[in-house]
């Protein structure tokens, strides 16, 4: 009988097989991690204080980090939780992001709030899902999830907290690009390492 990883419930085998499946996809997290380096940096310095502009900043980010997550979502040997999850939050990713390029600048505050916050809350639920398949970076694996998901819950309870939240999510997107960038890099030695 192969022993049991106590902390995941899988076979050594198994997260083996999890390990490379994501170390394939490597380069969809240092896309992931340059894009949100990238949006954090322009959140922060918020050319000309545009809360429309920052909007739809983030819509293209929701796109994005959709996608990414949803190419993720097909690797090869991914649990079914693990890829129902990725297939959830890259289509709620995708659909936020959509959905923020068709309302007016006025409106644009109180529902990006909201959007965000909706996608901070799977985002979160997603990465401490995520943080029990790795043995690397499992600590910050743990500690993005929480933030996402209090970051989540902050924006659904005052939506129009998002003028105050833009600038710490461009702080946050900033430091979450640099661990998604080193994580990909990690991924990719985890790979190798699983397939040998």
């Amino acid at each position: 009988m192969a022993s049991v990883d106590p902390m995941t419930g899988l076979t050594y085998d198994d997260e083996r097989a999890v390990a490379s499946a994501l170390g394939r996809n490597w380069w969809a997290l240092l896309v992931l991690g340059i894009v949100s380096l990238i949006v954090g940096v322009i959140l922060i310095l918020r050319p000309g204080g545009s809360v429309w502009f920052i909007a739809v900043v983030l819509a293209i980010y929701l796109v994005i980090s959709g996608i990414v997550s949803l190419v993720r979502a097909f690797a090869h040997g991914l649990p079914g939780g693990y890829r129902a999850l990725l297939i959830i939050s890259g289509i709620i990713g995708i659909l936020l992001g959509l959905l923020m390029f068709r309302f007016s600048p006025e409106e644009k505050v109180e529902i990006l709030g909201i959007f965000v916050g909706v996608w901070f809350l799977f985002s979160g639920i997603l990465q401490l899902v995520n943080s029990s398949s790795v043995s690397e970076g499992k600590g910050w694996a743990i500690f993005s999830g929480i933030v996402y998901m209090l970051a989540g819950i902050v924006l659904l309870i005052n939506p129009w907290a998002v003028e105050i939240f833009v600038w710490i999510a461009g702080i946050w997107l900033v430091v979450l690009g640099i661990f998604e960038i080193i994580s990909s890099f990690q991924l990719k030695s985890l790979a190798k390492k699983a397939a040998a």
